[in-house]
């Protein structure tokens, strides 16, 4: 569904895969992919295909929460990227100018993300499981209770390297899902 709806986007635009490449910072081949479910982006490379296409992510993506302050834990909407493994949920609540992104992420066992960078700052709290951050050249090791925060700007990827699914809270800045 995402890459269908990139697609039709793109095309209502008039653009070509390479622009959409060139803006997002993606290669054509990733994106080509993408618009066929046949890969499915990170949050980072949806929200640089959306930014490429001049919408939010959220675009491409189920409703956020309402406007309440307060979201309750049976409200929470999980949600998967198309094709994804990691399993989001928003747990925080929309307002103007809000700047942070809270999400309850469950990565399955094995996982491993693309490397990345972009603009803003994360951190994330391991609730259960097993989980690891690779920052540039350094492997951060997690446990359940560890938490880390960092520049976004320096080039990182996760990984689960356990055989049971990590769970995580996970607020990064700029809102990516927006």
């Amino acid at each position: 569904m995402v890459g269908q709806k990139i697609q039709a986007l793109r095309k209502a635009k008039g653009m070509t895969l390479k622009q959409v490449s060139d803006l997002s910072g993606r290669s054509v081949s990733f994106i080509s992919q993408v618009e066929r479910d046949l890969a499915s982006p990170t949050i980072t490379s949806l929200a640089h295909i959306a930014h490429a296409l001049g919408v939010s992510a959220s675009y491409f993506l189920t409703p956020p929460p309402g406007e309440s302050p307060v979201v309750r834990g049976y409200a929470h909407q999980p949600f998967r990227l198309e094709g994804g493994d990691a399993v989001y949920a928003r747990i925080g609540s929309e307002f103007e100018g809000s700047a942070l992104e809270p999400l309850l992420v469950t990565y399955p066992p094995h996982f491993v993300s693309e490397s990345y960078s972009h603009e803003g700052e994360e951190f994330l709290y391991l609730i259960e499981g097993q989980f690891t951050v690779y920052l540039e050249e350094q492997e951060y090791a997690l446990n359940p209770g560890d938490s880390m925060h960092f520049a976004s700007r320096y080039t990182h990827r996760t990984a689960n390297p356990g055989d049971v699914p990590a769970r995580l809270l996970f607020i990064n800045s700029p809102r990516y899902l927006d």
